[in-house]
């Protein structure tokens, strides 16, 4: 269709990841389409495409160090009790412990907690439960019914114990469980 070249402002801004990079400048290479950058040197030399996957290889190991220090840092908070994910319904991030980010209890919490109770005691199968908290307002942030899906999930939940587990690790919370063990 004429185009002869993708202008980027920086080759990261592309891909950053090298393999993805790497796909992308051969399909584009099949089509005649060249890749520009105005804010680095790349010329069809072999010195320009050393430095093109250079850039590449330095954009993924930037990526790839930001996820590793950003899983760290995740790890680090549940082994302080901190719960950092998007918040399950029933809590609302935005609490903190020590300063630090975590979750509460919010205005759901007593739905979640019946449901919970109703589900233990046998008052009712889990799908009755999930029906009769919809229709005493249990839902979503976002202001949807919980799903079939969800509530099961919703149910196993150590979280809402006041556990966390993740990454193969499991911890006590230092926020305030819904429910009992």
């Amino acid at each position: 269709n004429g185009i002869s070249a993708v202008i980027l402002y920086k080759i990261d801004r592309l891909s950053r990841n090298t393999d993805d990079y790497s796909q992308l400048r051969i399909l584009l290479k099949r089509y005649g389409v060249s890749i520009k950058s105005t804010s680095e040197n790349i010329e069809d030399t072999p010195v320009g495409r050393f430095m093109e996957n250079t850039m590449a290889n330095i954009a993924q190991f930037d990526n790839d160090v930001r996820a590793e220090r950003c899983s760290n840092g995740m790890r680090e908070a549940m082994r302080e009790g901190r719960y950092v994910w998007g918040a399950p319904v029933g809590f609302s991030n935005g609490a903190t412990y020590n300063g630090k980010p975590t979750i509460a209890p919010n205005e759901t919490a007593p739905l979640v907690r019946k449901a919970f109770e109703s589900v233990a005691a046998g008052l009712y199968a889990t799908e009755d439960a999930r029906r009769q908290m919809n229709k005493e307002g249990l839902q979503t942030p976002s202001g949807k019914p919980i799903s079939k899906q969800y509530f099961p999930k919703m149910l196993r939940n150590k979280v809402y114990a006041g556990w966390i587990e993740k990454f193969g690790e499991r911890h006590k919370g230092k926020f305030e469980p819904i429910v009992d063990d």
